[in-house]
């Protein structure tokens, strides 16, 4: 199985997301939208599993005390992966947070003690909202997109964060929340 951590989302965040979105979505172009059931922050992508290591994966961090107070996470501007008019990747961006920073390095220090490899990528916390794999010109998509590069949209607290079951499937993928872990403060 594909797993990941991540931190969900409540519903006024997602309908305020779905709100800043849709100017975009009048933009006739080959993204595929995220559902908004499937967005979430992730915090860090494991990769495939078996029972076992998912096992030690649930083990090692429900006993890790993550001593953080719940903390709001601020949702601000879209931004793309993809270089000039490419896009493969459209999200929208999170703030600076050092709370956020804090717990990425912690799950990174503690997985890394059952062996799971350490990320090599720098942290860039951000929401998938859609995803492309087609050639196309996305200038007046990206002129867009510029223009609300901070535009803020939603903030959310967080008592802490879930690890997820990805499957992949030929309609996207559906992600399941296997457990929760609560901050020790919460």
């Amino acid at each position: 199985m594909r797993a990941f951590i991540g931190m969900k989302l409540d519903t006024p965040t997602k309908g305020k997301i779905a709100n800043a979105l849709k100017p975009f979505k009048k933009i006739a172009t080959p993204i595929r939208w995220v559902k908004p059931e499937n967005w979430h922050l992730t915090i860090k992508f494991i990769g495939e599993v078996d029972a076992e290591k998912k096992g030690k994966i649930t083990e090692i961090l429900k006993r890790t005390r993550f001593q953080i107070q719940p903390f709001e996470i601020v949702i601000s501007g879209f931004g793309k992966f993809g270089r000039g008019n490419d896009l493969t990747i459209f999200w929208a961006g999170i703030e600076e947070n050092e709370t956020l920073k804090n717990i990425y390095t912690q799950v990174e220090d503690v997985l890394e003690k059952i062996k799971i490899s350490r990320e090599i990528r720098e942290f860039k916390p951000h929401l998938t909202i859609g995803r492309n794999r087609k050639p196309f010109n996305f200038k007046s998509f990206t002129s867009l997109m510029e223009k609300n590069h901070s535009q803020p949209i939603a903030r959310f607290k967080s008592n802490g964060f879930q690890i997820y079951q990805s499957m992949l499937t030929s309609e996207g993928p559906i992600y399941t929340i296997l457990e929760e872990i609560t901050f020790s403060n919460a």
